[in-house]
Protein backbone atom coordinates (compact mmCIF):
# COMPACT_ATOMS: atom_id res chain seq x y z
CA UNK A 1 0.00 0.00 0.00
CA UNK A 2 1.11 3.47 -0.73
CA UNK A 3 2.19 6.35 1.90
CA UNK A 4 -1.08 7.60 3.04
CA UNK A 5 -0.10 10.96 3.65
CA UNK A 6 1.69 11.48 0.43
CA UNK A 7 2.12 8.15 -2.39
CA UNK A 8 5.26 9.85 -3.61
CA UNK A 9 6.77 8.82 -0.21
CA UNK A 10 6.42 5.51 -1.06
CA UNK A 11 6.29 5.07 -4.89
CA UNK A 12 8.13 8.28 -5.84
CA UNK A 13 11.22 7.93 -7.32
CA UNK A 14 13.51 11.32 -8.53
CA UNK A 15 16.89 10.28 -10.20
CA UNK A 16 19.94 13.58 -9.63
CA UNK A 17 23.25 13.37 -9.63
CA UNK A 18 24.59 15.46 -6.17
CA UNK A 19 27.91 17.81 -6.98
CA UNK A 20 30.15 14.79 -6.36
CA UNK A 21 28.68 12.62 -9.16
CA UNK A 22 26.90 10.57 -7.07
CA UNK A 23 23.55 9.36 -8.80
CA UNK A 24 20.73 10.38 -5.50
CA UNK A 25 16.77 10.13 -5.35
CA UNK A 26 14.63 11.43 -3.50
CA UNK A 27 10.34 10.73 -3.31
CA UNK A 28 9.69 13.81 -6.05
CA UNK A 29 12.20 16.63 -7.57
CA UNK A 30 10.89 18.97 -5.01
CA UNK A 31 12.12 17.11 -1.54
CA UNK A 32 14.99 18.16 -0.67
CA UNK A 33 16.37 15.02 1.06
CA UNK A 34 18.05 13.50 -0.94
CA UNK A 35 19.86 9.71 -0.84
CA UNK A 36 23.19 8.15 -2.69
CA UNK A 37 21.39 5.03 -4.91
CA UNK A 38 23.47 2.17 -4.25
CA UNK A 39 22.07 -2.18 -4.23
CA UNK A 40 20.41 -1.44 -1.37
CA UNK A 41 17.94 1.13 -3.00
CA UNK A 42 14.36 -0.12 -2.03
CA UNK A 43 15.15 -0.39 1.43
CA UNK A 44 16.93 2.33 2.31
CA UNK A 45 14.44 4.42 0.51
CA UNK A 46 11.65 3.14 2.86
CA UNK A 47 13.91 3.55 5.68
CA UNK A 48 14.64 7.01 4.86
CA UNK A 49 11.17 8.68 3.02
CA UNK A 50 8.22 5.93 3.67
CA UNK A 51 7.65 6.37 7.16
CA UNK A 52 7.13 10.48 7.13
CA UNK A 53 3.54 11.06 7.94
CA UNK A 54 2.94 14.87 8.34
CA UNK A 55 5.00 17.76 6.67
CA UNK A 56 8.51 18.06 7.38
CA UNK A 57 11.27 20.72 5.88
CA UNK A 58 12.36 18.49 3.52
CA UNK A 59 8.65 19.29 1.89
CA UNK A 60 8.22 22.87 1.98
CA UNK A 61 7.56 23.51 -1.41
CA UNK A 62 4.27 21.31 -1.72
CA UNK A 63 3.18 23.16 1.54
CA UNK A 64 3.62 26.60 0.23
CA UNK A 65 1.98 25.48 -2.86
CA UNK A 66 -1.47 24.11 -1.03
CA UNK A 67 -1.25 26.91 1.36
CA UNK A 68 -1.77 28.83 -2.38
CA UNK A 69 -4.68 27.13 -3.25
CA UNK A 70 -2.15 25.03 -5.59
CA UNK A 71 -2.33 21.85 -6.84
CA UNK A 72 1.18 20.21 -5.31
CA UNK A 73 2.67 17.29 -6.31
CA UNK A 74 1.53 14.95 -2.91
CA UNK A 75 -2.07 16.17 -4.06
CA UNK A 76 -1.47 14.55 -7.45
CA UNK A 77 0.06 11.34 -6.09
CA UNK A 78 -3.40 9.14 -6.03
CA UNK A 79 -4.19 10.42 -9.95
CA UNK A 80 -0.91 7.78 -10.77
CA UNK A 81 -0.19 5.38 -7.80
CA UNK A 82 -3.21 3.11 -7.80
CA UNK A 83 -4.18 2.33 -3.86
CA UNK A 84 -3.34 -1.76 -4.54
CA UNK A 85 0.71 -1.11 -5.64
CA UNK A 86 3.42 -2.43 -3.83
CA UNK A 87 4.93 -0.31 -1.41
CA UNK A 88 8.23 0.67 -2.71
CA UNK A 89 7.31 -0.17 -6.46
CA UNK A 90 8.79 2.40 -8.29
CA UNK A 91 5.69 4.49 -10.11
CA UNK A 92 6.26 7.46 -10.52
CA UNK A 93 10.28 8.57 -11.68
CA UNK A 94 12.01 11.44 -12.54
CA UNK A 95 15.03 11.61 -14.48
CA UNK A 96 17.28 14.21 -14.17
CA UNK A 97 20.93 13.64 -14.98
CA UNK A 98 22.28 16.21 -17.52
CA UNK A 99 22.93 19.57 -17.09
CA UNK A 100 23.76 20.12 -20.33
CA UNK A 101 21.48 23.26 -21.71
CA UNK A 102 21.36 25.97 -24.83
CA UNK A 103 19.91 28.39 -21.75
CA UNK A 104 21.18 30.42 -18.77
CA UNK A 105 17.89 31.75 -17.33
CA UNK A 106 18.25 34.18 -14.88
CA UNK A 107 16.45 32.09 -12.30
CA UNK A 108 18.58 28.77 -12.70
CA UNK A 109 23.03 28.50 -12.64
CA UNK A 110 25.00 26.24 -13.47
CA UNK A 111 23.86 23.32 -10.74
CA UNK A 112 21.25 22.77 -13.81
CA UNK A 113 22.93 24.37 -16.83
CA UNK A 114 25.68 23.78 -18.67
CA UNK A 115 25.35 27.49 -20.45
CA UNK A 116 25.51 29.27 -17.22
CA UNK A 117 28.78 26.82 -16.51
CA UNK A 118 30.15 28.69 -20.02
CA UNK A 119 29.06 32.35 -19.31
CA UNK A 120 30.71 32.35 -16.18
CA UNK A 121 33.88 31.00 -17.47
CA UNK A 122 33.60 33.82 -20.24
CA UNK A 123 32.96 36.34 -17.53
CA UNK A 124 35.51 35.78 -15.20
CA UNK A 125 38.10 35.25 -18.33
CA UNK A 126 39.05 31.05 -17.36
CA UNK A 127 40.63 29.22 -20.05
CA UNK A 128 39.34 25.71 -19.21
CA UNK A 129 38.30 22.73 -21.89
CA UNK A 130 34.90 20.67 -20.77
CA UNK A 131 35.27 17.43 -21.05
CA UNK A 132 31.87 15.94 -22.55
CA UNK A 133 30.85 12.06 -21.85
CA UNK A 134 28.34 9.90 -22.38
CA UNK A 135 29.49 7.13 -20.28
CA UNK A 136 28.40 8.86 -16.74
CA UNK A 137 25.08 9.05 -17.85
CA UNK A 138 25.05 5.13 -19.12
CA UNK A 139 26.26 4.10 -15.83
CA UNK A 140 23.72 5.95 -14.14
CA UNK A 141 20.83 4.37 -16.25
CA UNK A 142 22.02 1.24 -16.21
CA UNK A 143 22.10 1.68 -12.21
CA UNK A 144 18.72 3.15 -12.09
CA UNK A 145 17.49 -0.20 -14.05
CA UNK A 146 19.60 -2.72 -11.75
CA UNK A 147 18.34 -1.65 -8.78
CA UNK A 148 15.10 0.13 -9.35
CA UNK A 149 11.33 -2.36 -8.97
CA UNK A 150 10.19 -0.69 -12.45
CA UNK A 151 7.40 -3.51 -13.38
CA UNK A 152 4.59 -0.99 -11.97
CA UNK A 153 6.15 2.26 -13.53
CA UNK A 154 3.17 4.83 -15.06
CA UNK A 155 4.65 8.09 -15.59
CA UNK A 156 8.35 9.35 -16.15
CA UNK A 157 9.35 12.85 -15.87
CA UNK A 158 12.51 14.19 -18.07
CA UNK A 159 14.00 17.46 -16.31
CA UNK A 160 17.65 19.28 -17.77
CA UNK A 161 19.34 20.86 -18.54
CA UNK A 162 17.15 20.82 -21.26
CA UNK A 163 16.15 16.92 -22.24
CA UNK A 164 15.96 17.45 -25.34
CA UNK A 165 19.05 18.59 -25.72
CA UNK A 166 20.37 15.04 -25.52
CA UNK A 167 19.28 11.64 -25.99
CA UNK A 168 19.32 10.35 -21.97
CA UNK A 169 15.48 10.02 -22.63
CA UNK A 170 15.68 8.13 -25.68
CA UNK A 171 18.33 5.48 -23.99
CA UNK A 172 16.00 5.51 -20.65
CA UNK A 173 12.66 5.04 -22.42
CA UNK A 174 14.25 2.29 -24.31
CA UNK A 175 14.49 0.45 -21.15
CA UNK A 176 11.21 0.74 -20.46
CA UNK A 177 9.34 -3.05 -20.86
CA UNK A 178 5.66 -1.65 -20.89
CA UNK A 179 5.17 1.43 -22.56
CA UNK A 180 1.71 1.50 -23.61
CA UNK A 181 0.89 1.88 -19.85
CA UNK A 182 3.56 5.30 -18.92
CA UNK A 183 2.71 8.69 -19.22
CA UNK A 184 6.09 10.31 -20.38
CA UNK A 185 6.74 13.79 -18.84
CA UNK A 186 8.84 16.87 -20.40
CA UNK A 187 9.83 19.59 -18.30
CA UNK A 188 11.64 21.54 -21.56
CA UNK A 189 12.87 25.16 -22.43
CA UNK A 190 10.86 24.42 -25.90
CA UNK A 191 13.43 25.86 -28.13
CA UNK A 192 14.20 22.52 -29.59
CA UNK A 193 11.48 20.63 -31.44
CA UNK A 194 11.26 17.69 -31.10
CA UNK A 195 13.43 14.95 -34.05
CA UNK A 196 11.65 12.59 -36.06
CA UNK A 197 12.99 9.66 -34.01
CA UNK A 198 11.90 11.40 -30.78
CA UNK A 199 8.47 11.63 -32.20
CA UNK A 200 8.64 7.74 -32.90
CA UNK A 201 9.33 6.57 -29.43
CA UNK A 202 6.73 9.04 -28.41
CA UNK A 203 4.19 6.71 -30.61
CA UNK A 204 4.99 3.36 -28.41
CA UNK A 205 3.97 5.72 -25.18
CA UNK A 206 0.60 6.07 -23.52
CA UNK A 207 0.50 9.77 -23.56
CA UNK A 208 3.39 12.45 -23.72
CA UNK A 209 2.87 15.72 -21.72
CA UNK A 210 4.93 18.75 -23.38
CA UNK A 211 5.32 20.74 -20.81
CA UNK A 212 7.12 24.06 -21.40
CA UNK A 213 8.79 26.76 -19.10
CA UNK A 214 7.75 30.29 -19.87
CA UNK A 215 7.67 32.78 -17.96
CA UNK A 216 6.58 35.59 -20.08
CA UNK A 217 6.20 36.36 -23.36
CA UNK A 218 8.39 38.69 -25.80
CA UNK A 219 10.60 40.96 -24.24
CA UNK A 220 10.33 39.47 -20.92
CA UNK A 221 10.26 35.83 -22.11
CA UNK A 222 13.44 37.37 -23.90
CA UNK A 223 14.82 38.51 -20.75
CA UNK A 224 14.20 35.48 -18.43
CA UNK A 225 15.31 32.60 -20.44
CA UNK A 226 18.32 34.42 -22.37
CA UNK A 227 19.28 33.63 -24.84
CA UNK A 228 16.31 32.05 -26.24
CA UNK A 229 14.10 34.04 -27.81
CA UNK A 230 9.54 34.01 -27.49
CA UNK A 231 10.01 34.28 -31.60
CA UNK A 232 11.55 30.89 -31.86
CA UNK A 233 9.86 29.34 -28.83
CA UNK A 234 6.42 30.58 -29.43
CA UNK A 235 6.72 29.24 -33.11
CA UNK A 236 7.88 25.53 -32.15
CA UNK A 237 4.95 25.37 -29.89
CA UNK A 238 2.36 26.18 -32.55
CA UNK A 239 4.31 24.09 -35.36
CA UNK A 240 4.38 21.44 -32.58
CA UNK A 241 0.53 21.73 -32.49
CA UNK A 242 -0.44 21.47 -35.99
CA UNK A 243 1.59 17.85 -36.07
CA UNK A 244 -1.34 15.98 -35.06
CA UNK A 245 1.24 13.76 -32.76
CA UNK A 246 -2.49 11.74 -31.70
CA UNK A 247 -0.93 11.63 -27.69
CA UNK A 248 0.76 14.75 -27.44
CA UNK A 249 -0.77 17.07 -24.78
CA UNK A 250 0.63 20.39 -23.78
CA UNK A 251 1.62 22.06 -20.23
CA UNK A 252 2.82 25.54 -19.10
CA UNK A 253 5.22 25.86 -16.56
CA UNK A 254 5.41 30.03 -15.08
CA UNK A 255 7.86 29.69 -12.33
CA UNK A 256 6.74 33.61 -10.91
CA UNK A 257 9.88 35.59 -9.99
CA UNK A 258 10.43 39.45 -8.59
CA UNK A 259 9.59 40.82 -11.84
CA UNK A 260 7.40 38.80 -13.97
CA UNK A 261 4.35 37.91 -11.48
CA UNK A 262 2.90 41.28 -11.99
CA UNK A 263 2.82 40.12 -15.81
CA UNK A 264 1.14 36.40 -15.36
CA UNK A 265 -1.65 37.73 -17.38
CA UNK A 266 -0.37 38.40 -20.52
CA UNK A 267 1.05 34.55 -20.53
CA UNK A 268 -2.69 33.73 -19.72
CA UNK A 269 -3.54 35.69 -22.97
CA UNK A 270 -1.19 33.80 -25.02
CA UNK A 271 -2.21 30.57 -23.63
CA UNK A 272 -6.01 31.18 -24.44
CA UNK A 273 -5.36 32.53 -27.55
CA UNK A 274 -2.73 29.73 -29.28
CA UNK A 275 -2.30 27.06 -27.19
CA UNK A 276 -5.51 26.42 -25.09
CA UNK A 277 -5.35 22.73 -26.36
CA UNK A 278 -3.85 20.46 -28.69
CA UNK A 279 -6.24 19.51 -31.67
CA UNK A 280 -7.90 16.77 -30.36
CA UNK A 281 -9.28 18.65 -27.60
CA UNK A 282 -7.26 18.33 -24.47
CA UNK A 283 -6.95 21.57 -22.33
CA UNK A 284 -3.67 23.19 -21.60
CA UNK A 285 -3.05 23.66 -18.25
CA UNK A 286 -1.15 26.29 -16.35
CA UNK A 287 1.05 25.38 -13.33
CA UNK A 288 2.08 28.36 -11.26
CA UNK A 289 5.14 27.70 -8.72
CA UNK A 290 7.35 29.88 -6.88
CA UNK A 291 10.83 31.05 -7.83
CA UNK A 292 13.20 30.40 -4.70
CA UNK A 293 17.12 29.81 -3.99
CA UNK A 294 18.00 32.90 -6.95
CA UNK A 295 18.36 36.28 -6.87
CA UNK A 296 14.61 37.22 -8.20
CA UNK A 297 13.16 34.40 -5.72
CA UNK A 298 9.51 36.07 -4.61
CA UNK A 299 11.03 36.40 -0.97
CA UNK A 300 12.97 39.47 -2.04
CA UNK A 301 9.69 41.17 -3.52
CA UNK A 302 9.40 44.27 -2.19
CA UNK A 303 6.14 45.41 -0.51
CA UNK A 304 5.31 47.86 -2.74
CA UNK A 305 5.23 44.79 -5.82
CA UNK A 306 3.46 42.67 -3.35
CA UNK A 307 0.93 45.77 -3.10
CA UNK A 308 0.43 46.30 -6.92
CA UNK A 309 0.10 42.88 -7.75
CA UNK A 310 -2.86 42.67 -4.96
CA UNK A 311 -4.53 45.54 -6.73
CA UNK A 312 -4.24 43.66 -10.30
CA UNK A 313 -5.18 40.27 -8.99
CA UNK A 314 -7.62 40.92 -5.99
CA UNK A 315 -6.81 39.19 -2.84
CA UNK A 316 -8.38 35.42 -4.02
CA UNK A 317 -5.89 35.13 -7.13
CA UNK A 318 -3.79 32.18 -7.37
CA UNK A 319 -1.19 34.55 -8.00
CA UNK A 320 -1.46 36.69 -5.14
CA UNK A 321 -1.78 33.77 -3.28
CA UNK A 322 1.70 32.42 -4.25
CA UNK A 323 3.15 35.85 -3.07
CA UNK A 324 1.42 36.57 0.21
CA UNK A 325 2.61 32.68 1.43
CA UNK A 326 6.39 33.09 0.13
CA UNK A 327 8.50 34.24 3.11
CA UNK A 328 9.68 37.79 3.31
CA UNK A 329 12.95 39.01 3.39
CA UNK A 330 12.56 42.05 0.99
CA UNK A 331 16.49 41.47 0.48
CA UNK A 332 17.00 43.21 -2.75
CA UNK A 333 20.85 43.16 -2.90
CA UNK A 334 21.34 39.99 -4.79
CA UNK A 335 19.21 41.03 -7.69
CA UNK A 336 20.89 44.36 -7.98
CA UNK A 337 24.15 42.31 -7.93
CA UNK A 338 22.91 39.93 -10.95
CA UNK A 339 21.50 42.96 -12.56
CA UNK A 340 24.46 45.14 -12.39
CA UNK A 341 26.95 42.17 -13.61
CA UNK A 342 24.90 39.97 -16.48
CA UNK A 343 22.56 42.96 -17.95
CA UNK A 344 25.37 44.34 -19.56
CA UNK A 345 26.97 41.44 -20.98
CA UNK A 346 23.59 40.39 -22.01
CA UNK A 347 23.06 43.74 -23.73
CA UNK A 348 19.75 43.73 -21.83
CA UNK A 349 17.83 45.66 -19.49
CA UNK A 350 15.37 44.48 -16.65
CA UNK A 351 13.83 47.88 -16.82
CA UNK A 352 12.80 47.72 -20.30
CA UNK A 353 11.36 44.57 -20.15
CA UNK A 354 9.61 45.29 -17.00
CA UNK A 355 8.94 49.31 -17.47
CA UNK A 356 5.69 49.23 -14.69
CA UNK A 357 7.96 47.84 -11.79
CA UNK A 358 10.70 50.37 -12.32
CA UNK A 359 9.20 53.03 -9.86
CA UNK A 360 8.62 50.31 -7.23
CA UNK A 361 12.14 48.54 -7.37
CA UNK A 362 14.18 50.49 -4.10
CA UNK A 363 17.88 50.52 -5.27
CA UNK A 364 20.51 49.37 -2.02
Amino acid sequence: MPNTFCNLLSNGYSFSKDKNSNLTVSPCCLHTKKIIVDKNLVQQHRSNFGNITDWTDSCAHCHVLEKSGQQSLRQTGPDWIPAGVENQSAVMIDINLDTECNAACVICGEHSSSLWKSENKKFHKIKEKTNKSTQLVDDYIDLIVDTTPLDDVRYIKFFGGEPLFTDTHIKFLEKIKNPGNVTVHYTTNGSIFPKNQVQQVWNRFKTVIFAVSIDGIDKQFDYVRWPLTWTKVSGNLIQLKERNIHNLMFRVEFTANLLNTYYYDKLEQWVSLNLSANNFGDKTEISVHHCFNSAFALESMPLAVMDLIKEKYGPQHVIYELVKNSKKTQKIDEFWNFVNRWDPWRKKAWQECFPDLVPYIPNY
